[in-house]
């Protein structure tokens, strides 16, 4: 089936937000540098001094600024269909993630996702989980070799691996690999570029030749996998069909691929780090949940192990309300919308905020503590959209389940086999990066004592 391309793509932002409170600062480049470098202090100001909604210009575009649950919950719900998504993420990810569910809205972005519901049914999770672990065994044994060890980046080859296998049924060990790794990294370098023009030398040319390496790649793998039987998703993806019983082009199927594999390997590869780098801070919790995986008296956790280790689960949960994948959801308003008292004109940019939210002092306790036992008290359930991390309604996450496969799976296998503790003193309260996702700036350098 054939989408137009909708009339409300074809319209500028609209910029005249007068009405609303807040501020700009700088010309042109307005708050976003120390936005990036310090989110949750940018917004709590604009929260403490404006209210929950205010204008702001971040990340070189003018938004109104929603925070809270209540707008999480209109946003992702979108029950009238007045949020774009698609014209939300346009000018940072458009070139970036063209054809992936998130740049599509309403009947074709419900449309699109048929292409994964087989890939995320139970077998096929079930099947993920057996092909995770030779690979995790074997890179964990690798760890425990180096010298000077630095967790970021071995757990973005070791979750690379893993993608390879799982979503493509591909071993890629050696140069293939690090060319498919040094495309992803390019493409990560270029959505942060501040001159946005697909022009030679420029970073962001840098990171949309990154997105046509990937393009080549994947294009060629699916009608190599038509009609064929296999446990990875490009099988999957390759051999669903429309309601009228043809393929997916080759285009569209690689589209959803490309966005599904990177969606999935930076934001649980800074889960893990995340996970890693407040478990070595906090030993106690770290023996905690070593003790509940020794409970099972397993080598690796099965699928069926995943809803029994409940510290686990709580870790995962707090560790995604510290540092959620995307800090920050946007949508522009494809028509006439009431928010929070204010009457927002069609094409206005709206962002809310799940870094906000899931620190917010009237909410959470102590919210920029790590606790994974907020999660037995149950501070989460005051309101549905309170902890979000993967968005709601329509868009939610495809991948969720997936995700806290990945993450539990990957962080058994470390906790059984070491125990990780920081290089120095200080460590702990290093510089962070926030944007495009969380980690320490240092990589995280760690000592990994063999147990």
């Amino acid at each position: 089936m054939d989408f137009a391309l909708p009339e409300y793509t074809r319209f500028k932002d609209n910029t005249k937000l007068d009405h609303i409170p807040g501020r700009y600062g700088l010309p042109l480049l307005g708050e976003t540098f120390r936005f990036v470098l310090q989110p949750f202090e940018v917004l709590d100001e604009h929260y403490r001094k404006y209210g929950p909604v205010s204008k702001a210009s971040l990340t070189f575009q003018k938004f109104v600024v929603a925070l809270g649950p209540e707008f999480m919950q209109q946003l992702m719900l979108d029950s009238k269909q007045s949020f774009s998504a698609r014209m939300g993420y346009n000018t940072p990810l458009g070139d970036f993630f063209a054809g992936g569910l998130l740049m599509r809205d309403f009947d074709e972005h419900k449309f699109h996702r048929r292409i994964m519901q087989t890939a995320f049914k139970i077998d096929a999770m079930r099947s993920y989980v057996d092909l995770m672990h030779p690979i995790i065994d074997r890179e964990l044994s690798r760890w425990g070799q180096q010298a000077d060890f630095h967790f970021y980046p071995n757990i973005k080859t070791l979750l690379l691996d893993i993608g390879a296998k799982v979503f493509l049924g591909m071993d890629m060990e050696g140069p293939e690999t690090r060319a498919l790794n040094q495309s992803f990294l390019d493409m990560n370098e270029g959505m942060l570029a501040l001159i946005r023009k697909d022009w030679p030398g420029l970073t962001y040319r840098k990171g949309m030749d990154g997105r046509r390496a990937l393009e080549k790649f994947f294009f060629d793998v699916v009608p190599q996998r038509r009609g064929k039987q296999g446990n990875d998703m490009a099988t999957f993806f390759a051999n669903e069909k429309t309601e009228e019983g043809e393929y997916y082009s080759d285009q569209v199927v690689g589209e959803h691929l490309i966005f599904l594999l990177l969606a999935a390997h930076d934001t649980t590869t800074s889960a893990l780090t995340m996970a890693v780098h407040c478990l070595a801070h906090d030993q106690q919790w770290q023996d905690r949940l070593r003790e509940e995986l020794q409970a099972l008296g397993k080598p690796h956790l099965e699928y069926e192990d995943l809803s029994r280790v409940t510290d686990l689960d709580h870790c995962f949960k707090e560790i995604l309300r510290m540092n959620p994948p995307v800090p920050m959801m946007m949508r522009r308003t494809v028509k006439e919308v009431e928010l929070g008292g204010y009457l927002l004109q069609p094409h206005t940019m709206v962002q809310i905020s799940p870094l906000y939210t899931h620190r917010m002092e009237q909410w959470w306790t102590r919210p920029h503590q790590f606790d994974p036992d907020r999660f037995t008290r149950e501070e989460h359930k005051q309101h549905s959209f309170l902890w979000a991390p993967f968005g709601g309604g329509a868009h939610k996450c495809i991948g969720l389940h997936f995700a806290d496969m990945l993450f539990k799976a990957a962080l058994s296998g470390l906790l059984l086999k070491y125990r990780v503790r920081y290089v120095k003193p200080g460590q702990h309260d290093g510089r962070m990066q926030y944007f495009p996702f969380a980690k320490p700036m240092d990589n995280l350098p760690l000592v990994l004592e063999a147990l």
